[in-house]
């Protein structure tokens, strides 16, 4: 009977070092005749796996591209807001800062004639047209204001009330082609009459009218309201004087005034809560308290 040869751990080693060998010359052969479809295998996936590879990142871009737009509108959608809003602000600043010349504008004016007793006012409507010749303001009987009370803005006058309500009062300007007011040349004296014309009313200027033929005026002279009416207060700067014709068939010359009040951009005004022709003619006892039209005293002929 045969007996079985205990295995060893040197019959083990000798086994595992014959199976190595034999792997090896499997792997080298295999490899060479493997060696041709490795080569055609890799010639096909070297092409698809850049072609894929340059997808990848083409996507990647696109992806980063849209991102990048949508940002860049929000960013812009965020900037056009942020540009309405300062552009909002800005006319808003301006507004203020217009409206903050003209408070400092009659301020000066309320200095400038301070023996007179004044309200302010805001202008609510005008006739039609560019120039501000009858025009409506947001005070009335209510606030104390009467009939031929005297309006001032800017530099100077700017008429009289015509028409008063309880809340509102309706304003003549001087460039009205209605409207008269006895004048006089402050450096000479003389005096004239300040009347509005409808041709001249259209670019804002009056016409001077009843000067003196030996009157020394000359383009630049300042003119004021007179002594003589009954209406306007003596002393208010009307104008300048921007050109003069003699006539030689009267006696007298004619020039064009232009006001020292913007008649095309007016928003605030002072009235003059004293009417100055009716307190004179009360301390002279010639009318009754509570008239309140007057007129100008005719220079030649009759006027406001």
């Amino acid at each position: 009977m045969n007996r079985r040869q205990p295995i060893t751990s040197r019959n083990i080693l000798l086994a595992i070092t014959l199976l190595a060998v034999i792997l090896m010359v499997f792997t080298f052969e295999a490899k060479g005749r493997l060696a041709p479809l490795e080569k055609s295998i890799t010639h096909v996936v070297i092409p698809v796996q850049k072609g894929v590879t340059y997808f990848g990142d083409w996507l990647r871009e696109q992806v980063a591209f849209v991102k990048n737009i949508n940002q860049l509108e929000q960013m812009n959608d965020a900037m056009a807001t942020e540009l309405d809003q300062l552009r909002y602000e800005n006319r808003i600043l301006e507004q203020n800062k217009l409206e903050l010349q003209q408070l400092r504008a009659l301020l000066e004016l309320d200095k400038r004639y301070a023996e007179y007793p004044k309200v302010g006012a805001r202008i609510i409507g005008k006739d039609p047209g560019s120039w501000y010749e009858i025009f409506i303001i947001d005070k009335g009987s209510r606030h104390g204001l009467e009939v031929n009370m005297v309006v001032l803005a800017g530099d100077g006058l700017v008429g009289r009330i015509v028409e008063v309500g309880n809340s509102h009062a309706k304003v003549k300007s001087i460039i009205d082609d209605t409207s008269s007011v006895s004048g006089k040349i402050l450096r000479t004296s003389d005096l004239a009459t300040v009347k509005g014309d409808k041709v001249l009313g259209d670019q804002g200027l009056c016409l001077v009218e009843y000067i003196a033929e030996d009157a020394h005026v000359v383009e630049g002279d300042e003119m004021v309201t007179s002594h003589l009416g009954q209406i306007y207060p003596p002393g208010i700067t009307i104008g300048t004087i921007r050109s003069i014709e003699s006539n030689p068939h009267k006696l007298t010359k004619t020039a064009v005034l232009e006001p020292v009040v913007n008649f095309k951009h007016l928003e605030e005004v002072l009235v003059i809560t004293q009417l100055w022709g009716q307190e004179l003619q009360e301390a002279e006892g010639k009318v009754s308290p509570g008239t309140t039209e007057q007129e100008e005293t005719p220079l030649p002929e009759e006027m406001e």
